[in-house]
């Protein structure tokens, strides 16, 4: 029996940097050190290993990027700059690969792997959605200008982070990206 976090972990930085259409099960055998019959049995072919492989990048790294969301000692405000300012470091963090898994993956997904695809589509759109929500109660609170939008704004901010998951992807520095966070919360719409 092999040690499925582990091997996991190995196989998330291996999608990471390749994407899901570049990775070939040989790859997985080399990079995770788990025979291929062992990783049939486990999860029962690549797909099925990409979809353990969103869940481990889920409960690891977007549950640490997504933390500052979930805190309520912050302010609206404060939530989304820690949320901002821990995808600057993520994405550029130097002992993984560079963006953000789920953005990544995704841009490298052929129209023939449409599950995998809609796996990857419906972890973004919850993770809207909870960032969303928090701007909802921000909004309820009086955190939020009166004619701000939460929608619109969660939009915004998640356009910004896939942005950033690509700058990352181009060479952009922890501090270029911090300064993306900076020009967007500057334009935060404050309540008066």
């Amino acid at each position: 029996m092999f040690d499925t976090n582990a091997a996991l972990d190995k196989a998330v930085r291996l999608f990471w940097q390749r994407g899901y259409e570049a990775t070939s099960m040989a790859d997985l055998v080399a990079e995770t050190g788990v025979a291929a019959a062992s990783l049939y049995a486990a999860f029962d072919n690549k797909a099925g290993l990409f979809a353990a492989v969103i869940e481990r990048y889920a409960a690891t790294f977007s549950v640490h990027l997504y933390a500052p969301i979930n805190d309520p000692a912050l302010s609206t405000f404060e939530a989304v700059k820690g949320l901002l300012e821990r995808a600057a470091s993520s994405f550029s963090e130097p002992g993984t690969p560079a963006g953000c898994f789920m953005y990544s993956a995704a841009a490298a997904v052929s129209p023939a792997s449409a599950a995998i695809e809609c796996l990857l589509r419906e972890k973004r759109i919850a993770a809207e959605a909870l960032l969303i929500e928090r701007l909802h109660r921000g909004a309820a609170q009086g955190e939020l200008a009166a004619n701000a939008d939460p929608a619109v704004l969660g939009k915004f901010i998640n356009t910004v982070m896939e942005g950033m998951s690509v700058q990352a992807r181009d060479g952009a520095t922890i501090n270029q990206l911090l300064s993306i966070c900076k020009m967007t919360l500057d334009r935060w719409p404050a309540a008066i």
